[in-house]
This record gives structure tokens, C-alpha cells and sequence, in this order.
């Protein structure tokens, strides 16, 4: 039997578990409808930002989803989810004219290492991506890290000299300032005692879906 996983198979449901085995950026709708009231929706999850993060939902009589994320998990993401964009070259043409800005956040404090501070900002920057960017053939710039919408509507590039670790050149295009929303996003996550994934959550109603932080009430920001 084949099919698209996304729409479940209703024909045997409902469901006391549903378990994905494929990333998913959004919870599909079908899952949900087809889990019984108080049945368990587990799945991997992914963002843009990083692939990382267990999801376990519980459904309620209203059929309305929720649950809090857990670390330590990574898979395929969901073929009907995924982006083609995954390179510089995907967004930035050679009439785009950049603005320039200076920023003290190091780059890698975001795309580096520390996937904490990479999940959340995943949930908070839904649709924008980045990749590193050695040697670029630019004078003075070591690396570089590009941060991307997934429409490639907006880009945003972070210069490293090799020397200074305190003052970076950035480069912002499009109706986003993207490193401004990436820097905000940081901001947020330090003054919440910097959480890992295992004090997120997640809400899926028929209206949409809203991450938050230890409690439902807590909604994560969103980029104005």
C-alpha cells in the first residue's frame, strides 16, 4: 500500500497513537482528526533553523492537539515540508544592494554548536534558514553566514575577519531585516534562562498552530 503519510489512513481510525516517522515542520491536520480524544500524536520535528526535538501531542475532545517538546531526536523531514533552498546562490541576485550594518553577536553563538538556542530560535523564526559560508572569495572575510527566508524573499549575511570576536560586518536585503530578528530572537531566548527544547510546546488547533514556553499560555514571539 502506498500514499501520502500526511493524510493518515482514516479508514482504520481513530487512533489511540499515531507515531510519525519523518520530521515534520507543521502537524498535519488529518493526524489529528483521526486520533481519539486523548490519544498521543508522537513525532520529530524540524525547523528551518534545525532538525531537533521529540513532539508528543495529546488530543482533546475539541480537537485540539498539545504537548511539550523532548530533545534528542532527528529524522527525514516530510517530503511534502521540505525546501529547495539550501545554498546563498538560491536567493541573492546581482542587483540586490544590501544595507550594512555592524552587529556584537557572533554568529556561531547561533549557528553553531548550541542546539537550545538553535531550537528556539526555530520556533520562533518559522521560516528562515541559514548555512555557513567558508572562505568566500571576499577580501577580509574568513567565513560568512547567510540567513534566509524560505520564500527567498529576504537574505542576511554575517562577515568573521578571523581576528575580531566581538564585531561582525552583517549584510541585510528584502522587506525582512533578517539579523535583526535573528539577533531579537537570541535576546528572548537569554532572558528566558535560556530553555531547551524540554520547556517548549506545542498547541495545534483548526486556527493554526502556537509554540509557547512551560505553559500554553506562554506563547513563544513571532517576528512583527
Amino acid at each position: 500500500m502506498t500514499g501520502d503519510g500526511a493524510d493518515g489512513y482514516p479508514d482504520n481510525g481513530p487512533y489511540d497513537r499515531l507515531v510519525a516517522t519523518c520530521s515534520v515542520r507543521s502537524v498535519p491536520r488529518p493526524w489529528v482528526d483521526q486520533v481519539k480524544p486523548g490519544g498521543i500524536i508522537l513525532t520529530p520535528w524540524d525547523s528551518p533553523w534545525v532538525c531537533y526535538g521529540l513532539l508528543r501531542l495529546t488530543v482533546d475532545d475539541t480537537g485540539v492537539a498539545s504537548g511539550p517538546f523532548s530533545p534528542h531526536s532527528a529524522f527525514m523531514l516530510m517530503r511534502n515540508q521540505r525546501t529547495d533552498l539550501r545554498i546563498f546562490r538560491d536567493v541573492v541576485r546581482d542587483d540586490h544592494q544590501p544595507g550594512e550594518s555592524t552587529t556584537t553577536l557572533p554568529p556561531w553563538r547561533v549557528a553553531g554548536d548550541g542546539l537550545a538556542a538553535q531550537f528556539a530560535l526555530g520556533l520562533q523564526l518559522r521560516d528562515v534558514w541559514w548555512v555557513w559560508h567558508a572562505d568566500p572569495d571576499v577580501e577580509g572575510v574568513v567565513s560568512r553566514l547567510w540567513v534566509a527566508t524560505t520564500d527567498a524573499a529576504s537574505w542576511a549575511a554575517v562577515d568573521w575577519d578571523g581576528k575580531s570576536n566581538d564585531r561582525f560586518t552583517v549584510w541585510q536585503h528584502g522587506p525582512r531585516r533578517l539579523w535583526d530578528e535573528v539577533e531579537a530572537a537570541h535576546v528572548w531566548w537569554l532572558t528566558h534562562d535560556r530553555p531547551g527544547p524540554e520547556r517548549f510546546g506545542l498547541t495545534v488547533a483548526a486556527t493554526g498552530e502556537s509554540a509557547w514556553l512551560d505553559s500554553p499560555d506562554r506563547l513563544v514571539p513571532l517576528p512583527r
